[in-house]
């Protein structure tokens, strides 16, 4: 329960420096843009590929197979209730990708990869991993056109270049390398490994420069936005542990807590990093990354104290 907490305050402390270095001018929040690009680019690939570099384990293999094919109905699940979310709740155009892109995907990347070594250990991060490398292949694609969607971009999104992303190619090289059990010389594996550690912190101080554009009473503001958060940390996870517990004793426990742990994370810092690299509906993006947050300090105990117990 501790860690749990940690790793969530330890967000806000990095989104709140954030939030501070943009309010008073230190860095400028114009700057909020080019560090997204930098990030979806550059340090995002980086952490990607070093996640997947370990020792080859066969039955760690089989069982990252199966969290995969795992991974894929619950995102496909996820994204169906968000459809549905939208016509029920008569969604306005403008908001509706931020509404999709929310149900659908979880920060399971700086949140789920700490919490999964606190839970379950080295297997927790290696299927943790796993569910990641299926949402960065689906947030840089579908996620990238749920969150332009309905605004005019000047830059086509061809299905060529949503999944031809350096993160995409990132998760393909990282694959091949530890499957086949690869090693890069040791000045550029560490080269790799020095950039993937920024991203966490970096992610999250771009969503503080988000947020500091904004007023802090209208972070609350918003019947709506307190519907989305219940459903990304409510309905959602608990539709999960219902379907895990019709499961039982069938499935793996270690991949049962990985998936509960990542229906129960809040919104994905891509929210914001997306939607600043597009210059679409980033106050909402930074909103909801901040109320999911907020309010997992409370849900995520009680999820995962359920699940466990």
């Amino acid at each position: 329960m501790q860690i749990i907490v940690n790793s969530v305050l330890t967000l806000f402390l990095l989104i709140f420096l954030g939030c501070f270095l943009g309010k008073k001018n230190i860095v400028s929040t114009d700057y909020a843009s080019g560090l997204s690009n930098f990030i979806v680019k550059v340090t995002m690939p980086a952490t990607v590929f070093n996640a997947m570099q370990m020792e080859y384990d066969p039955e760690l293999l089989h069982r990252g197979a199966e969290i995969l094919l795992f991974s894929l109905v619950f995102y496909a699940a996820s994204m169906a209730i968000g459809f549905a979310a939208v016509r029920i709740f008569s969604v306005p155009v403008k908001e509706r990708g931020v509404w999709l892109f929310v149900s659908s995907f979880s920060n399971n990347g700086f949140m789920g990869l700490p919490l999964a070594l606190s839970l379950y250990g080295n297997e927790g991060v290696f299927l943790m991993s796993i569910t990641n490398m299926i949402a960065n292949l689906l947030i840089f694609s579908a996620g990238v056109k749920m969150l332009t969607d309905g605004y005019s971009i000047t830059e086509k999104l061809s299905l060529k270049k949503m999944l031809l992303t350096n993160i995409n190619i990132a998760v393909v090289l990282g694959l091949i390398f530890y499957i086949n059990q690869w090693s890069l010389p040791k000045v550029l594996a560490d080269s790799i490994s020095y950039l993937g550690s920024i991203t966490s912190g970096l992610s999250m101080i771009v969503v503080g420069l988000s947020m500091a554009k904004l007023n802090f009473r209208e972070m609350f503001a918003g019947r709506r936005n307190y519907i989305l958060t219940a459903l990304r940390l409510v309905f959602l996870p608990l539709l999960t542990l219902a379907v895990l517990r019709t499961a039982g004793r069938n499935l793996d426990p270690v991949i049962a807590g990985t998936l509960l742990l990542t229906a129960g994370l809040p919104s994905p810092s891509a929210a914001s990093i997306i939607t600043e690299q597009y210059h679409t509906n980033t106050d909402l993006g930074a909103k909801m990354i901040f109320l999911t947050t907020l309010f997992c300090l409370v849900t995520i105990p009680l999820l995962m104290g359920a699940g466990l117990g």
